[in-house]
């Protein structure tokens, strides 16, 4: 059977799998190795190339591989390398190369979901918006020779994430190998990325007056909530604004000041809550310096709501994704892991851009990620398998457009309903429970024997 005939029976069956290969297939390419070259510091590049090493590190992030090990049986080939050597320039990744990737990972993808034709959202006319969150690698497991005698837990790093709301793509990530390392570390970095009228939305850990005053400076703009340790000089009175969805707005100047004498003016907006937050607030103050004629302070408020769209995207990365594996506990290894499984979701989110061409957005918008993770995952071994690099790239589009196409054609092919997310209703209350005075367990079978039966 020719390849095109079993590319054929693999679109019909699993276009997802199939588009997921197209699609990594445009950003994990020989492209690397400059990504590597340039943004490697004392790293070098030695017998394996940063590219197969970044391809064999996908597939764990993709599940594809379980573990290191695995993957690097699978791509021993384009390794050709031992298996020290392969652990070895893992472990030695720096954190500039690995924030490299994700840059550009952020870059190919968002030109590629501009080539399939689905546009970028509009949040806030006239701004990009961007979300900073941080996220703490869980501990690992104590495999290195300094953790082995220790009882505390042992923890890889932290990283700082920026999300593009507009593509809903991560864009940026900001590494720190010290995981006792304050997220602040990292914020000047943060403004010295800083594009044209960009606008940051963060929680109140990023609530710090240099950093505000910094963005203000750069030409940026923020709504940040306000930490409570922030003080500032509170000026008029406090106006009634008006009611979103959350409670009622109220707006009030309020002027900070750094340890250098400088000072800025921001716009305070206070939202009363009418349920109060999981750490029982019923206030929320956010600071922002974005002009009141571009938007008010209602708008404001909902826009800071969106700030939990980077808390999804994390989500997805933990259940469906593998970027934390508690096996790997050298800090370089393990936030590399973390930066190739946010260039898979950056993938997957191209995947989605392509099945919107096809599909209603409330179609693609109700499928699991779940579900759509299994279906990529089962069968990529026999698609790899059924037709080698070498005859893929032979029959598949290399080309910007030409991959644009391909995917709008095999998105058709996608049962979305298949892929629904499953709704349940809401939870029976729990009834009182009962002690059992003779013994502290019980036999389950017995008890649903001596329940009625029912035809």
């Amino acid at each position: 059977m020719k390849d095109s005939q079993v590319l054929e029976r693999f679109i019909e069956s699993r276009p997802l799998c199939v588009m997921t290969r197209c699609i990594l297939g445009h950003v994990i390419t020989e492209e690397l190795d400059d990504v590597f070259a340039q943004y490697r510091r004392r790293q070098y590049q030695g017998e394996i190339k940063f590219s197969a090493l970044a391809a064999s590190v996908a597939d764990v992030a993709l599940s594809f591989c379980a573990n290191f090990n695995q993957a690097y049986k699978s791509h021993k080939e384009e390794l050709a390398a031992s298996v020290v050597a392969y652990y070895g320039k893992l472990n030695r990744v720096e954190p500039s190369t690995s924030e490299g990737v994700v840059h550009f990972a952020g870059r190919k993808a968002s030109e590629l979901c501009r080539a399939v034709g689905d546009p970028a959202l509009e949040v806030l006319p006239g701004y990009k918006c961007s979300v900073l969150d941080g996220n703490h690698l869980p501990k690992s497991e104590k495999r290195l020779g300094v953790l082995r005698g220790l009882c505390a837990a042992a923890l890889p790093g932290t990283v700082v994430a920026k999300f593009n709301l507009e593509e809903q793509l991560f864009e940026r990530a900001y590494l720190l190998e010290d995981a006792h390392a304050q997220e602040c570390a990292v914020l000047d970095r943060v403004v010295a990325d800083l594009q044209a009228n960009e606008l940051l939305l963060g929680d109140r850990h990023f609530c710090i007056v240099k950093f505000l005053l910094d963005v203000a400076a750069a030409g940026g703009f923020f709504v940040i909530r306000q930490h409570g340790r922030l003080q500032g000089e509170l000026l008029g009175k406090r106006r009634k604004i008006g009611r979103t969805e959350t409670g009622v707005v109220h707006e009030q100047a309020l002027r900070i000041r750094d340890g250098d004498g400088r000072a800025l003016t921001v716009r305070r907006i206070t939202v009363e809550l009418d349920t109060p937050t999981r750490d029982g607030d019923y206030w929320i103050h956010l600071l922002s310096n974005v002009p009141a004629e571009h938007a008010d302070a209602g708008q404001l408020a909902q826009l800071y709501r969106d700030r939990w769209e980077i808390e999804n995207a994390f989500h997805v990365l933990t259940m469906t994704l593998t970027c934390e594996l508690k096996s790997v506990g050298h800090p370089r290894a393990a936030l590399f892991l973390f930066c190739m499984a946010l260039l898979a979701y950056n993938c997957r989110q191209v995947l989605y851009a392509a099945l919107r061409k096809t599909h209603t957005a409330a179609e693609v918008e109700a499928m699991s990620h779940l579900s759509v993770a299994l279906e990529i995952v089962r069968p990529m071994d026999g698609l790899v398998t059924a037709i080698p690099a070498c005859d893929w790239d032979a029959i598949v589009p290399v080309t910007l457009a030409g991959r644009a196409d391909f995917l709008r054609r095999v998105s058709r092919h996608v049962d979305v309903a298949a892929h629904r997310k499953s709704v349940r209703g809401p939870k029976k209350p729990r009834p009182p429970r009962q002690r059992c005075k003779a013994c502290a367990h019980v036999s389950t079978y017995r008890l649903v024997s001596s329940r009625k039966q029912r035809c």
